[in-house]
């Protein structure tokens, strides 16, 4: 395992312990900030932990199309 692999699953780690409970059950507060934030944190954080995993293998040189 390489460096971007393991800091890609470090960050996953940091997207899943994010607290989601205010921005999937608080629903009724017009300013939910916090709910905001938290899941444009967790949609950031599991796409780039995504990009450095899968980016971490190296390139396979096929042939063909």
């Amino acid at each position: 395992m390489n460096k971007r692999k393991l800091l890609g699953y470090a960050i996953w780690l940091v997207a899943f312990l994010i607290p989601l409970q205010p921005s999937i059950l608080d629903t009724h507060g017009v300013s939910n900030t916090m709910g905001v934030i938290s899941f444009v944190a967790l949609v950031v954080l599991v796409f780039l932990g995504y990009f450095l995993v899968d980016g971490a293998d190296e390139p396979k040189a096929d042939h063909g199309h």
